[in-house]
């Protein structure tokens, strides 16, 4: 096992899992007087819930969370939700995006540690992925309907 290379992807999907948590908190928010509010709700557990499993691998590994990582995750979420938040629908479907895109990511880290002896259960991982996955990218059509297809209303 290379554990300095182990202990770098860890770290960078741990960064962005909390880029992830920000942009689900977002979310919630954005869909907080539907019924999606509840789901995205249910998601942020499940994806604070892999976070876990990742903490937790990096410790049975003896290493710590990089501070450095972390903070710049923090910084390019802050940066990127100010451009979100000015851009209504537009905003909310680069959101979800970026979040389809971080979960399939997770999906990959899930796949790639299949080569190691983690003692994770993997298939049932990848299986929550999946179904994120799926969850999200519903909503994401849903919103660039409106966000791209429909006309804005007149006055």
């Amino acid at each position: 096992m290379n554990l300095e290379n182990l202990t770098t992807y860890l770290r960078d999907h741990l960064a962005g899992s909390i880029v992830a948590l920000e942009a689900l908190d977002h979310l919630i928010i954005a869909f907080q007087d539907c019924r999606e509010g509840t789901q995205i709700v249910k998601l942020k557990t499940e994806v604070e819930a892999d976070q876990a499993v990742v903490k937790a691998l990096l410790s049975k590994l003896v290493q710590d969370e990089s501070a450095l990582k972390k903070a710049g995750a923090w910084m390019a979420e802050k940066l990127f939700m100010t451009k979100v938040k000015a851009e209504g629908e537009l905003g909310t479907l680069e959101v979800l995006e970026m979040l389809v895109l971080g979960i399939e990511g997770k999906l990959r880290l899930w796949r790639s540690l299949s080569c190691l002896d983690t003692g994770l259960n993997l298939p049932e991982l990848e299986a929550g992925a999946t179904r994120q996955i799926q969850f999200v990218e519903n909503l994401r059509l849903q919103v660039a309907q409106r966000a791209l297809a429909d006309a804005p209303s007149e006055a």
